[in-house]
Formats: C-alpha cells, sequence, structure tokens
C-alpha cells in the first residue's frame, strides 16, 4: 500500500486504477474499506450514493471560478458553443460570446487530444469566470475533424485576477497529461469530473 506514504493532504482527490487477474475482486475489497475511511466519490466495483456524488468533498479555496455541467443537446461544434455561451454569459450580449469562441477556433483548433476540446476565451461579455464541463452524448466532429467526447470550456472576464489565472494555468498543465486526460474521459460520471477539475483548480 505505497500509496498511504505518497504525501497527500487532506481533501486531495486520489484515483486508483487496479490492474490483473483479481482486479475486480480487489476493487470491491478495497473500494469497502475505502468508504469506511473516506469519502468515496465513484468506483467500477459500486455506485456512490447520489447525494455523496453531489456534495464534493472539499470547499474550492478559488471560488471566483464557477463550475457548471451542460447536458447538450447539440451534434456540432458551432451549436455545442453557443449551448456554452448560454451558460457563461448575460443574454443580452449572448452573441459577443459566440463571436468570441468563434474567432479563437478559427485561429486554431481547440481540440487537445484524447477525444477532449478546450474552448477558452478572455471577453469583456463575461462576468464572472467559468468553467464548462459538457459530456456530448454522442461523438462531435470538431473544427479540425477530430471526434470530441468531452469539452472542457473556459470563459474568463478581460480583467481577472491572478489568483484566478494562476488556477487556470494549473489546470492546462494537468490537461497537457495524457493520464489525465484519460481519467476525465473514462469517468462517466459529471459530478466527480467536476471534483477532479476543482481539486485541480484547488491546489496551492
Amino acid at each position: 500500500m505505497s500509496i498511504l506514504a505518497t504525501g497527500t493532504r487532506p481533501n486531495d482527490v486520489c484515483l486508483l486504477l487496479i490492474e490483473g487477474d483479481d482486479a475486480e475482486l480487489m476493487c470491491l475489497v478495497l473500494a469497502e474499506y475505502t468508504s469506511k475511511h473516506w469519502h468515496l466519490l465513484s468506483t467500477s466495483a459500486f455506485a456512490a450514493s447520489a447525494s455523496r456524488q453531489s456534495a464534493p468533498p472539499f470547499n474550492v479555496a478559488n471560488s471566483t471560478i464557477q463550475l457548471k455541467s451542460l447536458q447538450a443537446q447539440s451534434t456540432q461544434c458551432d451549436t455545442l458553443l453557443r449551448e456554452i455561451a448560454n451558460l457563461v454569459a448575460p443574454a443580452n450580449i449572448l452573441e459577443q460570446t459566440c463571436a468570441a469562441f468563434q474567432r479563437r477556433e478559427a485561429q486554431s483548433s481547440t481540440y487537445i487530444d484524447d477525444h477532449i476540446a478546450l474552448p477558452h476565451i478572455i471577453d469583456t461579455s463575461i462576468v464572472y469566470p467559468t468553467i464548462v464541463l459538457t459530456r456530448c452524448q454522442q461523438p462531435i466532429i470538431w473544427s479540425n475533424d477530430k471526434s470530441v467526447v468531452l469539452c472542457i470550456a473556459i470563459a474568463l472576464p478581460s480583467q481577472s485576477e491572478r489568483e484566478t489565472l494562476r488556477a487556470i494555468s494549473q489546470l492546462s498543465r494537468h490537461l497537457s497529461s495524457s493520464a489525465f486526460r484519460q481519467w476525465l474521459t473514462h469517468c462517466d460520471d459529471a459530478p466527480t469530473q467536476l471534483t477532479l477539475l476543482g481539486a485541480v483548480l484547488d491546489q496551492d
């Protein structure tokens, strides 16, 4: 159990991948033990209760960043960006936000890898720093003809605080890791995905 000596701290989020011939049995045993001592977000062995999934086990220190999930109906990149804009901008300047997302996409595709897109804007139409996580009901063909199953949209005001920018930078660094991207795409539970993102934003 070397994981117990890794220097993890209270409220850190840990993800364990168990492989081998006895993986299913070991997952059951470890999940049962873990749920008695820590907050278990989710597991393939058995589902954590809905009440526990809906409330992350920690309070994100950087409360200036809003985390939202979107159940999108879109099947195309353009319409998905419009749905996201609806969540992050006032209705009276929605078109400005949509245009900002479109301009950024026209510069270069925001597809990063492992079927994840990271559309991001800094614009005067944004009032609160917001991250919108969307798990596509079916793969969406992105602007560079790549297939996207998970979209993490970042919308920041033109005048963003240094702490906000630092938190976003931390998230960007984590998303450069293929292992972290695969954890996100393999997880089919939005509250768990948001908790993982929140934990990264909250790192010192």
